[in-house]
Order: C-alpha cells, then sequence, then structure tokens
C-alpha cells in the first residue's frame, strides 16, 4: 500500500496513493492503521482523492477504522465520484463525513 501520512496540529491525515482500493489493498490498510493507532490524533482524515475505485473490502477497511478508532473523528477528503456515490449508496455518507479539500475537512465547524 502506498500512502503518506501527515501530522498536523490535532489532525492525522493519510493519503492513500492507489487508484483501487479493494481485496488487495484493504488488508495492508488495516495492518497500517493498527501499527499507527497509538499515534492518530483526535481527528483522521483520509484522503482518497487518488482513488478511482473501491470495492466492498475497502469500504469494509474504512468502517474497519471506523471502529477501532470509535474516540477519533473520521474525514474523507477528496472523493472521486464513484467512490462519493458508493459512500451515499451505503450511507456511510452519515457516519463518516466526506469535504471536498483536506483545508474543508480542518476547517473548525461552527
Amino acid at each position: 500500500m502506498q500512502f503518506d501520512i501527515i501530522e498536523k496540529g490535532q489532525y492525522t491525515v493519510i493519503q492513500v496513493r492507489e487508484a483501487r482500493f479493494d481485496a488487495k489493498l484493504a488488508p495492508s490498510f488495516r495492518e497500517e492503521l493498527e501499527k499507527i493507532q497509538g499515534n492518530i490524533r483526535d481527528h483522521l482524515v483520509l484522503d482518497l482523492g487518488d482513488v478511482r475505485f473501491m470495492d466492498s473490502s475497502g469500504l469494509g477497511a474504512v468502517m474497519g477504522a471506523y471502529k477501532m478508532l470509535r474516540n477519533t473523528k473520521i474525514s474523507i477528503v477528496n472523493p472521486q465520484k464513484p467512490i462519493l456515490d458508493l459512500l451515499k449508496l451505503t450511507r456511510i455518507d452519515k457516519l463518516i463525513l466526506s469535504h471536498p479539500t483536506i483545508e474543508d475537512a480542518l476547517a473548525p465547524t461552527t
């Protein structure tokens, strides 16, 4: 799995650098999250801008992160239309908010 981790104040940003978030990538994503779980800040931001395809395994990995990090806010940023459609179809968009940019996800809520 190719990704970048950026620590920014109270945020941890994981930029997934893969075109497909599928059964091949999901196990390594989970493993990496388990490794850094203790270092993740108050808000985990998943940047999926490079992801063009996500299957049920990728969706399961995102939900696994949601369950693993119960006390952490999680956001998805820059999802491509097929990913955004999948999040809406499965109603995960009600649990994990999507934002067009990292800056939007990191902006304080009023």
